[in-house]
């Protein structure tokens, strides 16, 4: 006799969908979005902070000064060489992010979130240009030579926020790695800029919080996006290294920035201004950076260790 259960006649089938049917779209919670609002009012401080600081003080104008004449003094004739290459790196960059958003377009079917990160690099940029020569007015403290504003730095913007529509545009699991990608871009860039004496460090602090705001803006967006919601490829593994080294790192730099800057305030030590401008530069690239990381975190479904559930995103 068979033990098989009947099915009374006319009911229905009940289908046995596969385990790889997609769920229902889940939109961010409250808490996620004043996360990301936060993470947007830290750039935009900072922006401001910079601003006052380097712009609008005298102490910051010969700060800046002080530093890219040690450029000149320094630098310039180890750097005279390397010049083609130094002038080429925001080019570079935004070929790359070029080619790295075609392959996930081709590859990967990511067109959305593409258009996502080339609006945001776009709104950085114009935010760029409309601070420099629209909105900021730089008062002249007879400091520096040249009158104009150059903050923030168009160069370090078009670098950096080639990077960051990259990180956009990428797959969940490969946010972490370009990530490092996108601090590589506007980094480098941004220190080519001041050691080719085409901007002041403080052009490039600027650039970078500008472009992390308009990251943090893109990234709440993403979570809007239902084909976001239903990417689970898990990262917690980079972010348990990847933040923790990043904070630690930034801070270290931080404290050396405000360091050498007092040295170079009171003692007027050779190097000393430009060695704290550099370490500035670094500090909020890799601090701003750790954040937009920090913002990839979603809740996981299943109960994990204390430790690790801090850092997985």
């Amino acid at each position: 006799m068979s033990t098989e259960p009947t099915r009374d006649q006319g009911e229905t089938p009940v289908r046995d969908w596969p385990s790889t049917r997609r769920g229902t779209f889940h939109p961010p919670t409250v808490g996620v979005v004043i996360k990301h609002l936060v993470v947007i009012g830290i750039m935009l401080f900072g922006l401001w902070g910079t601003v006052w600081a380097f712009l609008y003080s005298y102490s910051g104008q010969w700060i800046d000064q002080t530093a890219t004449s040690e450029v000149s003094n320094n630098l310039r004739r180890y750097s005279r060489d390397s010049d083609h290459l130094l002038n080429a790196l925001p080019a570079i960059a935004g070929v790359l992010a070029v080619i790295g958003i075609l392959f996930v377009l081709v590859r990967r079917h990511r067109f959305l979130p593409a258009v996502i990160g080339l609006a945001m690099a776009a709104g950085a940029n114009g935010t760029t240009q409309a601070l420099k020569y629209l909105i900021l007015a730089k008062p002249n403290y007879g400091v520096q030579e040249a009158t104009m504003n150059s903050l923030p730095s168009g160069h370090t913007t078009f670098a950096a926020a080639a990077g960051a529509a990259l990180f956009i545009a990428a797959p969940k699991k490969w946010r972490p790695f370009m990530s490092l990608v996108m601090l590589m871009f506007g980094t480098l860039a941004g220190v080519a800029t001041v050691i080719n004496e085409w901007h002041r460090p403080a052009d490039v602090v600027a650039a970078l919080f500008v472009v992390a705001a308009w990251t943090a803006l893109a990234l709440l967006v993403l979570r809007f996006v239902p084909a976001e919601d239903q990417d689970t490829a898990s990262t917690r593994h980079t972010g348990m290294l990847l933040i923790p080294l990043m904070v630690i790192t930034g801070l270290f730099l931080a404290f050396c920035a405000v360091a050498t800057y007092m040295i170079a305030a009171q003692q007027h030590f050779a190097g000393a201004a430009l060695l704290g401008s550099l370490c500035l530069i670094f500090a909020v690239g890799l601090l701003s950076t750790a954040l937009l990381v920090l913002l990839l975190r979603r809740k996981q479904p299943t109960e994990e260790r204390p430790y690790t559930k801090v850092w997985s995103y």
